[in-house]
């Protein structure tokens, strides 16, 4: 009886073992290898820092969601090959659903990722809103992004960043505003003042010389107005008696008019 009592025991507790291994190897399929085979990894750095970002806030591409992120940390921590001021940059690795990274031809996703890269694709760490949470979009800049060197191999496609409207529009006045303190205002306006100055004088010396010649101004003037004068006259003249234009300037009277 204790016999049979001892192998029910037996039984019952291999099922059990079994049934918690069974449990425990759904989960990690689920969790870790399983899950594995529907996602791609890529990874993408900043130089600026990130904040509302976090693991599993939302990676977008054009709007549609395609992934998550996974870890945020350090490049000097994740590559120790990392140099110079590559150390404190900042390291997001992104995981993305295979499903929706595939493509029509049946391109692995790995690879489609690179295509996308090649032909543009840029990283950008921005607010979704009042919330501070912040999420990345991949898109296609319409301004040309300058390309960054790296000085460490990544393990998985690496998603060059790319700033974003409200980065750009800083970049854009921190620039502005140190032209404008390098620009030496007493110089420019000293310029400025030299050529109204130089302007008067040539404006007097235009006024002299008028003056000067006024006279001789006024000669030529009435000249003009004497030759003016004279033609007039001598087109009266030959309106009346065309034939003035035949004879010579002392002409002497013709034989048919001569009394």
């Amino acid at each position: 009886m204790s016999e049979g009592v001892h192998a029910n025991y037996a039984k019952i507790g291999f099922v059990v073992v079994a049934g918690v291994a069974a449990i425990v190897g759904v989960l990690v399929y689920l969790g870790g290898a399983g899950a594995g085979r529907d996602v791609v990894y890529a990874e993408t750095y900043s130089d600026s820092p990130v904040s509302g970002l976090s693991v599993g806030s939302d990676v977008n591409m054009r709007g549609v969601k395609v992934g998550e992120v996974r870890e945020i940390t350090f490049v000097g921590s994740e590559y120790e090959e990392a140099a110079g001021n590559d150390i404190p940059k900042i390291h997001i690795l992104m995981a993305f659903t295979a499903r929706k990274m595939r493509t029509v031809g049946g391109e692995e996703p790995e690879d489609h990722l690179r295509d996308l890269v090649r032909k543009g694709l840029h990283a950008t760490v921005t607010s979704s809103g009042v919330t501070g949470l912040s999420k990345i979009e991949l898109n296609f800049p319409r301004s040309e992004v300058e390309r960054q060197a790296i000085s460490w191999r990544p393990r998985h496609v690496c998603i060059p960043p790319a700033p974003s409207m409200l980065e750009s529009f800083s970049d854009a006045a921190a620039k502005f505003m140190n032209q404008v303190n390098r620009m030496d205002f007493t110089a420019a306006w000293s310029n400025i003042a030299f050529v109204a100055q130089s302007a008067a004088r040539i404006a007097g010396n235009v006024d002299r010389l008028v003056e000067d010649e006024k006279e001789g101004v006024a000669a030529i003037v009435r000249s003009l107005d004497e030759a003016a004068t004279a033609a007039k006259e001598f087109v009266s003249e030959l309106k009346e008696n065309p034939s003035l234009l035949l004879r010579p300037a002392d002409a002497e009277p013709l034989a048919e008019t001569a009394r």
